[in-house]
């Protein structure tokens, strides 16, 4: 996005790098803390593949990036409270569809670097 953002017209009001930035720190914990121990989970079923990864890294994207937006655009020092958190919120619907995007391309670019394929490897049977 970092990359799309250089190229655009609003790259005078927001620099790329900050794009990089905050996409870097909605990413990194949310594919440590999240993404990651489901993909272990998955692969100790049998069950890894890249179609449950990527819808996975969709809901994930979209999650992450509604709950930031949520608490970056809410300014509870408003003086009508519920018009902040209406704000807010409009703000973080919008976000969901970007986020989302984000997600899938971030679980496709895992998947391709952890070189997990469509199909699933099968379910273990602990025999060794």
């Amino acid at each position: 996005m970092a990359l799309l953002m250089a190229f655009s017209s609003m790259s005078i009001m927001t620099p790329p790098i900050l794009i990089f930035f905050v996409g870097v720190l909605i990413t990194a914990p949310t594919t440590c803390l999240v993404a990651m121990p489901l993909a272990l989970l998955f692969r100790r079923f049998g069950r890894l593949n890249a179609i449950y990864m990527c819808l996975l890294g969709t809901a994930l994207g979209a999650l992450a990036l509604g709950l930031y937006t949520l608490d970056s655009t809410y300014y509870p020092q408003m003086n009508d409270k519920a018009f902040a958190l209406w704000v807010a919120r409009q703000a973080a619907l919008k976000s969901l569809m970007p986020g989302a995007v984000y997600g899938f391309v971030s679980a496709a670019a895992f998947c391709v670097g952890a070189g997990i394929t469509v199909r699933p490897s099968g379910r273990r049977t602990g025999a060794a």
